[in-house]
């Protein structure tokens, strides 16, 4: 057998282990929100970070990006957007699983790495078993951490017990493929499950 090209193999979450939502599904959120769908589109990842550095709650988060917006959200629409997100961000990219089970039962570990709230997380392991299946969970918000700041690539990487340039990473965001590069990972963007496989195929024995 030959010798793999990593040890570990890295997903982000949203959007690579979950599926991306529709425009249709954000553009219901951006109306729940009261403002405009050029607007929500500009503001909803640009007011995230206090909330996935775990450093606010929803209610708080809203608020920010309420701030930013320049309306007012009532309580019962704050309410009711945290239940859509939920809904959007917790459903799984089956395709994307299936590749990280086979990864490791071809021998190679297995990780996540994401910008997470407590929130959300809550959700995600109420409703996902298959969250133990990885040998490690990295989230953000428990370290107070954001992709693509260096410390939580390297954070990673010490849990899984694996030198940087042994690591492969998923992640949907151009910036955070650059930030794992510069800790010295080989990282690239997600652009499906099986642009994910041909890269996989490329470095491990997958069988």
């Amino acid at each position: 057998m030959k010798r793999t090209l990593w040890d570990a193999v890295i997903f982000d979450y949203g959007r690579v282990l979950s599926s991306s939502p529709s425009r249709e599904e954000l553009a219901v959120l951006a109306k729940v929100t009261g403002v405009s769908e050029s607007t929500f589109f500009d503001l909803y990842s640009d007011t995230r970070d206090h909330y996935d550095r775990g450093e606010a709650d929803y209610k708080q988060h809203w608020q920010q990006f309420a701030e930013a917006a320049e309306v007012e959200i009532s309580r019962q629409a704050v309410e009711q957007a945290v239940t859509l997100e939920s809904e959007i961000w917790t459903q799984a990219n089956c395709e994307t699983l299936k590749l990280a089970r086979e990864i490791k039962a071809s021998g190679t570990k297995i990780a996540i790495l994401s910008n997470m709230p407590f929130d959300l997380l809550g959700e995600l392991r109420n409703k996902f078993d298959w969250l133990k299946e990885f040998d490690v969970l990295t989230w953000s918000c428990e370290l107070g951490i954001i992709k693509p700041d260096q410390a939580i690539y390297q954070a990673c990487l010490e849990r899984l017990g694996c030198e940087a340039e042994r690591a492969l990473f998923f992640d949907d965001r151009p910036r955070n493929v650059e930030g794992a590069k510069r800790v010295g990972m080989e990282a690239h963007v997600f652009e499906s499950a099986a642009q994910a496989r041909a890269i996989v195929r490329r470095g491990l024995n997958l069988r």
